[in-house]
């Protein structure tokens, strides 16, 4: 399994990038440990950025 270990590096492999590049590094981690394999299951990602800001 990629585990939670393999997630929270990828997540944290750059901490300053849009929610795209953050889910464009996941995805390359996850390719990277499936290789060759042929896939099996499903692959469903999604990231929120919030900003916080003065309400009025």
């Amino acid at each position: 399994m990629f585990g939670t270990d393999r997630m929270i590096d990828a997540l944290n492999k750059d901490t300053d990038v849009s929610p795209e590049k953050l889910l464009r590094n996941v995805r390359s981690a996850v390719d990277e440990f499936v290789g060759d394999a042929e896939q099996f299951d499903d692959l469903t990602m999604m990231c929120m950025e919030y900003k916080h800001g003065d309400i009025i």
